[in-house]
């Protein structure tokens, strides 16, 4: 092989394993998938919540959303699960989210049962029908979580809350490991 066509294929080789654009979710025992940037697991089921589909990544950023959704009473409801790093613009969407307009209610809760995670949750209502969206909004360190449900009622607070509090928190932030 010549130099040249040598030194192209292991150019080839190293931008190829470049960790920048290698994909970072990964599937891991369970049906569930490992977020390896922010050490978030994302269940295959939570409560009566089951992944729909394969988490992403967010336009190649270091962001990963992942959508869940169950049957309650005839319809449809989906709750997205978004992981993202503090300097990411999905940040600055959740401090304009916190100033909009319709906000029914904001209220602390602690999430995790290993690890005592302080999040909140926002309650806006929307619409003539006075539909519901609430998000909650986790921080730990350099990684944020944002569970999103559009088109709830208050008849499946209570389950939203489980589902919120039994993500697995434990894993945010946790020393990457390899799987």
């Amino acid at each position: 092989m010549k130099p040249a066509h040598l030194l192209a294929a292991l150019l080839a080789c190293v931008i190829a394993n470049d960790p920048v654009h290698a994909d970072p979710i990964h599937a891991i025992a369970g049906g569930a998938y490992w977020h390896h940037d922010s050490g978030w697991e994302f269940a295959q089921k939570i409560g009566e919540f089951e992944l729909v589909g394969i988490p992403q990544d967010v336009a190649g950023s270091r962001d990963a959303v992942a959508y869940y959704e169950r049957e309650f009473k005839g319809a449809r409801v989906v709750a997205s699960v978004d992981v993202y790093p503090a300097d990411s613009a999905s940040a600055a969407a959740d401090k304009l989210a916190t100033t909009a307009g319709g906000m029914a209610s904001e209220s602390p809760f602690v999430v995790g049962k290993a690890r005592q995670l302080t999040g909140v949750r926002q309650i806006f209502t929307v619409g003539e029908k006075h539909s519901l969206i609430v998000l909650y909004l986790v921080s730990a360190g350099e990684w944020h979580v944002r569970i999103r449900v559009q088109g709830a009622n208050e008849q499946i607070l209570p389950a939203l809350e489980s589902f919120a509090l039994d993500q697995r928190w434990e894993t945010l932030n946790a020393v990457p490991t390899a799987r």
